[in-house]
Parts: C-alpha cells; sequence; structure tokens
C-alpha cells in the first residue's frame, strides 16, 4: 500500500531502483533483521552495485523509515520499539476505522463485489504460502477502501505511514495462526459492509488492527529475532531462493495511487 506517482510506473527503473526494491525484499522476508549492521562492502558484491549507487538506495530506505543511517555507525535495518509499534498501531487503527465506516456508507454491489475477488486473492495466496502476496492483497484490498472514503487527506496521511505499516505487517503474515485470523477478521468487515452496518464493519477492521499490533509486538520483541539481528547480513540459500520468487510480488506494494482529485 505504498504511495506512488500515476506516472513513477511508467518510467524506466535504474540501478538504484532494483537495488531499493531488493533490500526492501529482504527486509520484508526477513532476511534482513531490525537492527542487523548492513556493511556496506557485502552489500556491494552481493546486489552488484557500486557504493554510490547503494548510498543512493539506502537514503531512499531511510526516507521510508526502514532503514537508519547512522554517522560513524554505518546503516542498519531500523528497529521498532514496542511503543513505536503501538503508536503506529494506533494511527493506522483510528484513520483506517474512519476511513472503512465512510466506505460501508456509500459501497454498492460492484464495490462489494471487487473486494469479494481480493479476498479471494488473499486465501489463494495463504494456501501457497506466500506472505508477500498476502501483504499485497490486504493492501489492494484497503487501497479499494480508502480510495472511496470521501477525503483524501485522512488517505494521505493513511499513505504517509505504509512503508512501517507494511513492514510491520509482512512480519505478521509470517505467523501461520495470525495469517488464519487475519482472514477471519478481513471477512467479518466485508460482511458488515455488505449488511450496510457502517459501524460494525468500524469495529471489525479496529479489531483487526488491534490483533495485528499484538502479533507484530511478540513478534518484533521475540528475544529470538533479537538475537537473530547479529548474524550474517544475508539469509540461508534457501531463503534467498524464496525472496527472490517473491520479489516481483513485493515490488507491486509500490504500485498504489492516491484517489484522482
Amino acid at each position: 500500500m505504498t504511495k506512488t506517482s500515476s506516472s513513477a510506473s511508467t518510467q524506466p527503473r535504474t540501478v538504484i531502483d532494483d537495488c531499493v526494491s531488493q533490500l526492501r525484499a529482504d527486509i520484508m522476508n526477513g532476511n534482513l533483521r531490525p537492527g542487523q549492521k548492513l556493511v556496506e562492502g557485502d552489500l556491494c558484491e552481493h546486489i552488484a552495485i557500486s557504493r554510490p549507487s547503494l548510498r543512493e538506495a539506502l537514503r531512499v530506505l531511510e526516507a521510508e523509515k526502514l532503514i537508519e543511517l547512522v554517522p560513524n555507525r554505518g546503516p542498519s535495518v531500523a528497529r521498532l520499539g514496542e511503543r513505536e509499534i503501538e503508536e503506529i498501531h494506533d494511527v493506522w487503527n483510528m484513520l483506517t476505522g474512519e476511513g472503512v465506516y465512510r466506505f460501508a456508507s456509500v459501497a454498492g454491489p460492484k464495490d462489494i463485489a471487487n473486494l469479494s475477488r481480493m479476498v479471494a486473492r488473499l486465501k489463494s495466496a495463504s494456501r501457497l504460502d506466500n506472505h508477500l502476496e498476502m501483504l499485497a492483497a490486504t493492501n489492494a484490498i484497503f487501497n479499494t477502501i480508502l480510495t472511496k472514503c470521501g477525503n483524501d487527506l485522512l488517505v494521505e496521511m493513511v499513505y504517509s505511514l505504509v512503508s512501517r505499516i507494511n513492514f510491520l505487517r509482512a512480519q505478521t503474515l509470517l505467523d501461520q495462526q495470525w495469517r488464519h485470523l487475519c482472514i477471519e477478521e478481513i471477512e467479518q468487515m466485508i460482511a458488515a459492509i455488505r449488511a450496510n452496518k457502517p459501524a460494525a464493519a468500524r469495529q471489525a477492521v479496529r479489531t483487526h488492527i488491534s490483533s495485528a499490533c499484538k502479533t507484530a509486538t511478540k513478534i518484533m520483541l521475540s528475544p529470538k529475532r533479537a538475537g537473530a539481528a547479529q548474524g550474517r547480513v544475508f539469509g540461508s540459500g534457501k531463503a534467498r531462493a524464496k525472496g527472490e520468487r517473491q520479489r516481483q510480488g513485493q515490488d507491486a506494494l509500490r504500485v498504489v495511487a492516491l484517489p484522482k482529485r
């Protein structure tokens, strides 16, 4: 659910774009862990990119709040504390809840049918054990809702958080139990929209985001994950191969435009 300009997708990709996509995918896949130090020489060799271009890519990811650039210490994957995780979800909860309420008040049969197709895509991705495709599907659902909520400023405020929201949601979708809960909660939200019950739809999405917050907090603050941040720059060969297969789906997360004014 990343905001991009309508013309961005028509511009030719650069080496920096490819590097940003690869590093972002590694972060979303968990190959690069929160707090993990990134060694520029190793990254340049692995991605086959020059150091100046790598640094440009890292600055892009820093702007997305996925990378921290600390003077004299080098880059590292951003680490979110418990309070930051709660604050991100709290703001996301308030804004998206209102967006869902407004959408449910005006949604028609075509909107409901469109959301149903997206839920089918979400379920298919779950069966294929593709958490990044699940992330893309949930982003499509909420983008559809927000683009018709009737408040462009609300949408812009949500999109200002999307990099961190996507990162946290990608981690929660690695949890098999929460994947099933995620689908159930989204189906409950859509059932309320179908029944023309805006207040119930708003409560359903707030319940969903609250459960996402609890799972994200548990995963991000687990001792096992903290220890993993001290490991190698890149994951195992199997993990890397999986990341390569899923990168195309992760890139699709960036193709979400703001509503037309």
